[in-house]
């Protein structure tokens, strides 16, 4: 039976879009300058998902650690200028977008990733009409899996914390829906493993978003 939700919210990368590539190459970028070995793509990728802070220090190791205070803003500075060169939608994801604003649902982000690079990612991909609200870092105090970005969402739009949906690649997002009281829905296409993601009990699991319209309504 579908379950009634007014509120979707989704991570971000990893669950609307797929940012690997070009946030790989800011991080070789990176580490090209302080002369130290690239690392393959995937590598990095698998890195995405606890902030930038937590990918630039896996990406130095714990031998260059002490180049972090330089390595972050340059990497964020890259990143904010090669941003959407490989970046992409997921297939389905911009109908699944249109299918729910056009059904009056509210759309939202909690993501890890910085508010304005967010935003210029939903203009450059022009999905940004359909998401009404977008909760990065800058936004909250806590990160997930703490619920406060779902929160403040709640907060928002003033509804229950059942009529609202977390989407998500990772464990740390079902963990957060499940602390705010929401449902909660794994997606495996992602960043995340499935075995991790079975392990966070959720709601429901997809393999591709558009199978959104058989569990909710």
């Amino acid at each position: 039976m579908k379950k009634p939700v007014d509120v979707l919210v989704f991570d971000f990368d990893g669950v609307l879009v797929d940012t690997g590539l070009d946030i790989a190459n800011a991080m070789n970028y990176v580490l090209s300058h302080f002369g130290l070995r690239e690392l393959p793509p995937e590598t990095i990728i698998s890195f995405i998902g606890r902030g930038a802070g937590k990918l630039v220090e896996d990406s130095l190791g714990e031998d260059h650690v002490d180049l972090l205070d330089q390595a972050l803003p340059m990497f964020l500075q890259r990143y904010s200028e090669f941003y959407l060169v490989d970046t992409c939608l997921y297939p389905g994801v911009r109908e699944v977008l249109q299918f729910y604003h056009h059904a009056g649902k509210t759309l939202a982000i909690a993501t890890q990733k910085p508010e304005p690079i967010t935003h210029a990612i939903l203009a450059g991909l022009e999905i940004n009409p359909y998401i009404s609200i977008v909760v990065g870092p800058e936004s909250i105090t806590h990160r997930k899996p703490h619920p406060e970005s779902i929160f403040k969402i709640l907060e928002a739009t003033k509804i229950d914390s059942q009529r609202l949906i977390m989407i998500g690649d990772m464990p740390t997002d079902i963990q957060t829906g499940k602390a705010a009281g929401a449902l909660t829905c794994a997606v495996t296409y992602g960043l995340g493993q499935r075995a991790d993601l079975e392990a966070a009990a959720p709601d429901f699991i997809i393999d591709e978003i558009k199978e959104l319209y058989s569990q909710i309504t």
